[in-house]
């Protein structure tokens, strides 16, 4: 599992605008006053534990309608949805081959500025957030959109 962890994005300072690295306590204690403990118990409460094999499985089957290919054609645009980090750290770079890069937590909000005449593959390291992100975009109604698996 550590190989699969260690390509796991950090959602809290990834989607964050400002994480909070050094918390002052008196600022957490006074916010913390003004929280509903009783949601977070009913959460707590309804909470569903999953194994983290079993969301790449699920994903898989869910996905269906999505198409996953390995092959690019001359039209396709490979969009990278890693986070910044994983991009700069290891930029793809297929020849032959438009890749932009837009990060999958500014896909719900950006991808409907996108040529909508394009076909975009988009891809990340194991493939999971990519399904799933296709798969958010094809509920929304979007038919330009594949995974791609090299």
């Amino acid at each position: 599992t550590e190989d699969f962890a260690r390509t796991m994005p950090e959602f809290c300072g990834v989607i964050s605008k400002n994480p909070t690295v050094k918390a002052v306590k008196e600022k957490i204690e006074a916010e913390e006053e003004k929280f509903d403990f009783a949601i977070l118990d009913d959460v707590v409460l309804n909470a569903q534990n999953m194994d983290i094999r079993v969301i790449a499985q699920q994903s898989e089957q869910q996905v269906t309608e999505v198409e996953m290919v390995s092959e690019l054609s001359a039209t396709d645009v490979v969009l990278d949805i890693r986070s910044p980090d994983e991009q700069e750290a290891h930029p793809l770079k297929i020849e032959g081959t438009e890749v932009r890069t837009l990060p999958f937590y500014k896909l719900s909000t950006q991808f409907g500025d996108l040529p909508a005449e394009t076909t975009y593959l988009l891809y990340c390291d194991r493939g999971v957030m990519s399904r799933l992100q296709a798969l958010y975009l094809a509920e929304q109604g979007y038919t330009n959109v594949k995974v791609y698996r090299p």
